[in-house]
């Protein structure tokens, strides 16, 4: 019987383990599970155009030009001081990244996923785990109709995203190095919008974002800490609408769309940089946000999930074939990547000065790392 790998998560750091596993070590089953239908918003619409390569590596490259996202050619930043600052894809070696429908997406890679033969079953949790004597995992799925079903697996891959649901339930951490949370609100725009470039811009109590999406919409996200979006009381349509017009090129963005929904409730996600105390552990793993997250300052979010996905599947599969240095070189490839990624944030927060008395700069500034959750 072939190794049996499973996967709880269908973001994009769980589907690109799979199809990295289907595609590398076909021989091994692989399910993954995904708590929803791919119906719920997703925050994370912007693709760099380096991804173009891990998408043709995982062999889903044509399957997502067929489905015609909006290009998108570069960003602007106002940052340091309040021009704008553009930074092209041109000279990349692909010259345009995507602005993406997560939903979508998501749903794309599970859709090719199932077409590489992995077992999706979405709308379903995973309720309870036990680590038998062999070593394998029995692993007890509930499905949203409520039956059960007891999943073996000899190898658990921890893709739940900043839960880490599995690899808290056997020991694991997280840390937390920040507070930063994103409150994101969505807009109409008419057709004759066609500013396509992702817009970011500080301000004294953090900093703001705004992309073109698909269907003629404008994401807007005001991201600071969780305590000063308290003060403010940014959870709230209208205070986040008068913090935006003190904005100048935010400002001027959303003078262009449409009325409806102004003073409605902007939606809240975590935005905090964060990583487990361990990333592996006796038959099991943890990639992509599970393991660590970034900034979404880094534009990085998905390129560094579907990386994830192809290291850690490179990891499971060395690993099961008798590789006994397979899941530490992971760790030491997941320790490198977060501890690079610090230096560059920490460079880029240093690069905005102009406001020293605020408490959200302050706190970058002083490098401040808070206490283990």
């Amino acid at each position: 019987m072939p190794g049996q790998i499973l996967i709880l998560g269908g973001g994009p750091a769980g589907t690109a383990t799979a199809l990295a596993l289907r595609k590398h070590a076909p021989d091994l089953a692989v399910t993954v599970v995904e708590s929803s239908a791919y119906e719920r918003i997703r925050i994370g619409e912007t693709l760099p155009p380096q991804v173009q390569t891990l998408l043709t590596h995982l062999g889903v490259w044509p399957a997502f030009l067929a489905r015609r996202y909006r290009p998108a050619f570069g960003t602007t930043a106002a940052w340091g001081s309040g021009d704008l600052h553009t930074n092209q894809f041109f000279f990349n070696v692909h010259n345009r990244g995507w602005h993406l429908d997560r939903r979508d997406f998501d749903a794309l890679l599970a859709t090719q996923a199932r077409t590489h033969g992995v077992v999706m079953r979405t709308q379903t949790r995973m309720v309870d785990h036990e680590q038998q004597a062999d070593g394998r995992w029995r692993v007890t799925l509930r499905h949203a109709e409520g039956h059960c079903v007891d999943e073996m697996a000899d190898f658990v891959v921890d893709a739940t995203g900043r839960l880490a649901a599995f690899a808290r339930l056997q020991g694991a951490k997280k840390v937390a190095y920040d507070q930063l949370v994103g409150a994101f609100r969505f807009f109409d725009v008419d057709a004759s919008y066609t500013d396509s470039a992702t817009l970011v811009e500080a301000n004294s109590a953090g900093w703001w974002y705004s992309s073109l999406l698909p269907n003629d919409q404008l994401v807007v996200a005001c991201m600071s800490d969780a305590d000063i979006m308290g003060q403010h009381q940014l959870k709230r349509g209208k205070e986040w609408m008068a913090m935006a017009q003190e904005t100048h090129h935010t400002q001027q963005r959303l003078t262009r769309v449409c009325n409806n929904g102004r003073d409605a409730a902007p939606s809240i996600y975590a935005a905090h940089t964060q990583q487990l105390d361990q990333f592996v552990g006796d038959g099991w793993l943890a990639a992509g946000d599970a393991a660590t997250t970034f900034d979404p300052l880094s534009s990085q979010g998905i390129f560094k999930a579907l990386r994830a996905g192809i290291f850690a599947a490179y990891a499971v599969s060395d690993h099961v074939n008798g590789d006994s240095q397979a899941l530490a070189s992971y760790e030491t490839f997941v320790n490198r990547e977060f501890a690079a990624y610090r230096e560059t944030w920490q460079d880029y927060y240093d690069q905005e000065r102009r406001w020293p008395a605020s408490p959200f700069w302050q706190r970058r500034h002083r490098h401040e790392i808070a206490a283990a959750q």
